[in-house]
């Protein structure tokens, strides 16, 4: 009973507060739209970026040791322990002087800044994890790199490579000052259409960025279940199909 009770007053914290966003009408808005497609394609390319250089970087931290090794975990643990957006003051100027202000790839490259740190930690533990002898075996059984990870080492880090995507996703989604710093109001993202929306008279409008702000990470949740329950089933039926 007092189990019930606890979870229904969760619910309710959880719940009630979304509540006051659902619109009273709910229509696509063309300028939600744009920014929803380039907020989709940043979040697609940070992801991929911190998935590539995390996997090499958690998977020598975890089994390599060596000043180099504590000088490179040291460099890229440093924005967990600077203000980011300190850090990303120094990198405006930079970034105007090799003309990636106000452009895509700016904002893409300076949102790695407060990802990559988790996702490098994420990795490491994960590699940790398994341990460096589970990874021998592997190469022992496939040499090449790609079907290694196809058939091994990808379904062995699904919890890693789950969390990854949707930490990435979430810390994209919510920065609003890197965004509008580097992007120059340029690079249209969610978040920096809801605040204008919020402080107008649009409210509608403001309400329905909010639900994608909020759907988007429970919409890329689902999905990656859905392929890595899709690709750990083909991998069983390729294994299978291999063994008769």
């Amino acid at each position: 009973m007092k189990q019930r009770i606890v979870t229904l007053l969760i619910a309710c914290l959880v719940v009630a507060p979304l509540l006051g966003i659902i619109p009273k009408s709910f229509s696509l808005n063309p300028r939600i739209v744009e920014t929803l497609t380039t907020t989709l394609f940043m979040i697609a390319a940070v992801t991929f970026l911190n998935h590539v250089i995390g996997y090499a970087a958690g998977k020598a931290i975890a089994f390599q040791t060596g000043r180099i090794i504590q000088l490179a975990e040291l460099l890229i643990s440093l924005p967990l322990f600077l203000p980011v957006l300190l850090l990303s003051f120094g990198l405006y100027l930079t970034w105007i002087r090799l003309g990636l202000a106000d452009q895509f790839l700016g904002v893409l490259l300076v949102l790695l800044l407060p990802t990559l740190p988790y996702t490098v930690r994420l990795y490491t533990n994960g590699f940790q994890a398994l341990g460096e002898q589970l990874l021998e075996q592997t190469v022992l059984v496939e040499a090449n790199r790609l079907k290694r990870f196809f058939f091994l080492v990808g379904p062995l880090l699904r919890p890693t490579l789950q969390s990854v995507t949707l930490l990435v996703t979430v810390i994209t989604l919510s920065q609003y000052a890197l965004v509008v710093l580097i992007g120059g109001g340029v690079v249209r993202m969610l978040a920096l259409e809801v605040f204008p929306l919020y402080s107008g008279n649009a409210v509608d409008a403001a309400k329905e960025a909010t639900i994608w702000l909020i759907g988007l990470p429970f919409l890329i949740y689902l999905g990656q279940m859905l392929f890595f329950t899709l690709w750990i089933e083909g991998v069983r039926r390729l294994l299978d199909g291999r063994k008769n």
